[in-house]
C-alpha cells in the first residue's frame, strides 16, 4: 500500500541519521550550537523592538510572493514531463507535500523520496519518467542557484568571505552537468535493460537532454522561481527596514537554504537557518538584532506553507481503510422508522 511505502521511506531516512544516540546528539547539537551563535551577544531589547514595530502586512506580501515562487516551481516540473502527462495542480500538491514532509524531518532528502512515492504508487506515474524529471529539477536548481551565487560573489562587496563555499557549489553543479551525457552514454549498455526502472529513467533523461526548447524553457522557469523567491525575501527585508537590495536578499536566501538544508539538525532547520541568515547579512552590515528578527519571520514564510500542505495531505492518506469505511458509514442517513413523512 502507498501509506506503508511512505512509512518505510520515512523510517529508513530517519535511521540514516538518527539510529544511534550519538547521531541524535550531533544533529541537535548542530542546531542548538548554531542557534546559540546566531544570538550570542545580541541585544534582546532591540530585537524585541524590531518585532514590535514590524508591519505584519509585509509578512503577508512576502508570503504571497513566496507562494507565487512555489507555483512557478511546480509549473517548471510540469514542463519537464513529456506530453505534460501529469497535471500542474497535482504536481503542485505533490511537490509541496514532499517539501513540507522534508521540512518536518531531520534528514534533507525525504522530499524527493516522498514525491517519487506519491507519483508512482498513488497516481500511477511511470517511475522512470518521474525519477528523471526529479533528477533534472535538481540539476537545474543547482546550476541556476550556484550561478546566481557566483554573480553575487563577483558583484557584491563583502561577499568574498564566502568564496570557498560558493566556488565549491558552482564547481559541483558544473560537474553534475557533465555527468549527464556520461550517464546517458553508460545507459546504453545492455546491462541497463535488465533494470526497467533504470532503462526508463535513462531514456527520459536522454529525451530531456535532446529537447533544447524544453531545457531552455525549464531553465528560464527555474531562474524565475529563484528570482521571485529573492523578491519575497527582499519584500520582507524592506518591511523590516534592513536597507538591503533585492540582489543581496536573493543571495542571502539562496546561501541560507544551501547551508541550512545541507546539515543534519532539528526539523525545519531550526537554529541553522537563523545562524545562516545572521551570518550572511552581517557581511552586508545588517545589525545582528535586525538580522535575527528578519531570520525568524523569513523562516516562517519559507518553511510553514509547505508544512500546511503536507499535514492534511498525508493525514488524509494515513486514514486506514477500516476508518474510512467507518467514517463513510457514519455519514449514511439514518432510515426513518416512521415512513417517509412529509
Amino acid at each position: 500500500m502507498f501509506v506503508d511505502s511512505v512509512v518505510r521511506i520515512g523510517v529508513q531516512a530517519k535511521r540514516l541519521v538518527w539510529e544511534t544516540p550519538a547521531r541524535i546528539v550531533i544533529g541537535v547539537g548542530v542546531s542548538v550550537g548554531l542557534g546559540w551563535l546566531a544570538v550570542k551577544g545580541m541585544d534582546w531589547g532591540l530585537a524585541a523592538e524590531q518585532f514590535g514595530t514590524f508591519p505584519a502586512v509585509w509578512a503577508l506580501i512576502s508570503l504571497s510572493i513566496f507562494i507565487a515562487s512555489c507555483i512557478i516551481k511546480a509549473y517548471r516540473w510540469h514542463v519537464l514531463f513529456p506530453e505534460r502527462e501529469v497535471s500542474f495542480q497535482r504536481l503542485f500538491l505533490v511537490q509541496n507535500a514532499g517539501i513540507g514532509l522534508n521540512n518536518m524531518a531531520p534528514v534533507r532528502w525525504v522530499s524527493e523520496a516522498a514525491q517519487l512515492a506519491l507519483l508512482t504508487m498513488r497516481y500511477q506515474v511511470n517511475g522512470g519518467v518521474a525519477l528523471a524529471t526529479l533528477a533534472m529539477e535538481r540539476v537545474l536548481d543547482m546550476v541556476i542557484t550556484s550561478s546566481i551565487l557566483m554573480a553575487g560573489l563577483i558583484l557584491l562587496p563583502g561577499a568574498w568571505q564566502f568564496a570557498p563555499y560558493v566556488i565549491g557549489a558552482f564547481v559541483f553543479a558544473m560537474g553534475v552537468v557533465l555527468v549527464i551525457p556520461l550517464a546517458v552514454w553508460l545507459g546504453q549498455a545492455d546491462a541497463v535493460d535488465k533494470v526497467p526502472l533504470l532503462r526508463t529513467s535513462v531514456n527520459a533523461v536522454e529525451a530531456l537532454a535532446k529537447s533544447k526548447r524544453t531545457l531552455l524553457y525549464s531553465s528560464l522557469l527555474t531562474a524565475g522561481h529563484w528570482v521571485v523567491l529573492g523578491l519575497a525575501a527582499w519584500a520582507l527585508s524592506y518591511g523590516m527596514g534592513l536597507g538591503i537590495s533585492m540582489f543581496v536578499a536573493t543571495v542571502a536566501i539562496l546561501g541560507t537554504l544551501y547551508f541550512a538544508t545541507a546539515l543534519p539538525g532539528l526539523p525545519a532547520a531550526a537554529g541553522t537557518f537563523e545562524f545562516a541568515v545572521v551570518y550572511v547579512l552581517r557581511a552586508f552590515d545588517v545589525p545582528q538584532e535586525q538580522a535575527f528578527s528578519y531570520a525568524i519571520v523569513l523562516h516562517a514564510v519559507v518553511f510553514l506553507p509547505p508544512i500546511v500542505v503536507a499535514v492534511p495531505f498525508f493525514s488524509k492518506m494515513w486514514l486506514s481503510p477500516s476508518r474510512r469505511r467507518s467514517a463513510s458509514d457514519n455519514r449514511q442517513p439514518t432510515p426513518s422508522l416512521g415512513g417517509t413523512g412529509s
